[in-house]
């Protein structure tokens, strides 16, 4: 068993070189694997913020898809608050090029909805996110888009672990792009700190040029990204059973487990990963993982106002972290939830609980009472 672990813990170590690549008038430090991947880019940055251009782009976008068979997307969304009720500003799409629909400031929003759900629930079309469970939530609460076929980083990394018997976090963005392309996003504390300290400056116009590379870094590498984690899936034997998901195969993928042919003009040196039906699978596989995070997106849909919420009220959370003491859940609210002085170990991230409102936290967290399915009583703490 320890020689199995230190095999999988081996998985995760790459061999790293840095080297220097160009996309546009960003300058990179990059692993050397990803190198060629830049190069094949056309390294172009589109802003859009016209209806006619948004559905010029839309519709060039889905004809790569369908004519180069390039079937994957990096997606991401920048705004004000991204949630249920939050304000969406920007859409980044990383295909061949890097788009930006202005949603927030363009001239015919309807329009840029109806265009952007052709794509979204194009479902031939992989979407690579990270954490995309906000995203999800405000495209389908606020545009009535559901977004499908997401491949969430977060969640293959969540795998990775998971059949490594390490524990269980939910890794952020840049921590997962250093572990796994060796891309140091130093710089983009800077930026934490100026959102931080104004978490409306993506709505102010013009948008400036330091925001938009924040916003471009923020897609760019997904689809590298994608690659590596399932070259380490691959890596870790029986990840899955194969006939657990016999019936339950994507459209993307026929009969035989062969997909359908998908090709991904990334990488040159991780072309195989792609190439092979046990690594369709695990594409397949980390896809379906995926779907609990789109779900989210209904999560305590009977609750239109927050201010209506009280003591008392039986609400869902999905466990964002837990531990021998706590579980915090995020509530597709603007507030999270903790679950205080908590002593069982029987859940784990992604889990939905149900839970009754105790209290309203000042910072912004509310306090629950863990409500036992199959005794409908309460699990509550008393300090």
């Amino acid at each position: 068993m320890y020689r199995y672990l230190k095999k999988c813990a081996s998985c995760l170590k790459l061999k790293r070189r840095v080297s220097s690549a160009s996309y546009g008038y960003l300058n990179l430090s990059v692993n050397d694997k990803v190198v060629r991947y830049f190069e094949d880019l056309k390294k172009n940055i589109i802003y859009i913020n016209d209806s006619k251009e948004c559905k010029k782009y839309i519709n060039e976008i889905e004809k790569n898809a369908m004519n180069e068979n390039l079937k994957i997307i990096g997606l991401d969304i920048e705004g004000y608050k991204i949630g249920k009720n939050g304000t969406v500003s920007i859409i980044q799409i990383c295909a061949k090029d890097i788009y930006i629909f202005d949603l927030y400031k363009c001239d015919n929003s309807y329009l840029f909805a109806k265009y952007l759900k052709e794509l979204f629930e194009n479902k031939s079309i992989i979407k690579v996110t990270h954490d995309c469970r906000e995203d999800c939530s405000i495209l389908f609460n606020q545009y009535n888009i559901n977004l499908n076929n997401i491949f969430d980083t977060q969640i293959a990394y969540t795998l990775i672990l998971k059949k490594s018997k390490k524990e269980l976090y939910q890794i952020s963005y840049d921590d997962l792009l250093y572990k796994c392309l060796f891309l140091n996003n130093n710089h983009k504390i800077y930026f934490h700190k100026i959102i931080s300290l104004n978490n409306k400056i993506y709505l102010k116009r013009p948008i400036s040029k330091e925001l938009i590379h924040y916003a471009v870094q923020d897609v760019l590498y997904l689809k590298p990204l994608m690659l590596n984690l399932i070259e380490v899936l691959r890596n870790i034997e029986n990840i899955i059973p194969r006939n657990d998901n016999e019936n339950n195969t994507n459209k993307n993928y026929d009969k035989n487990g062969k997909h359908n042919k998908l090709s991904l003009d990334l990488c040159k040196d991780t072309q195989h990963i792609i190439e092979e039906n046990n690594n369709f699978h695990l594409i397949n596989y980390v896809i379906e993982k995926s779907q609990k995070y789109i779900d989210y997106q209904y999560l305590n849909s009977h609750i239109k106002n927050e201010k209506h919420l009280q003591k008392g009220m039986i609400i869902e959370g999905m466990i964002v972290s837990c531990n021998n003491i706590n579980l915090y859940v995020k509530l597709n609210l603007s507030k999270r939830g903790v679950i205080k002085n908590f002593m069982n170990n029987a859940y784990e991230i992604g889990d939905i609980v149900k839970c009754v409102i105790l209290d309203f936290c000042e910072n912004d967290f509310i306090k629950l009472g863990l409500l036992d399915s199959s005794t409908s009583e309460m699990t509550i703490a008393t300090k």
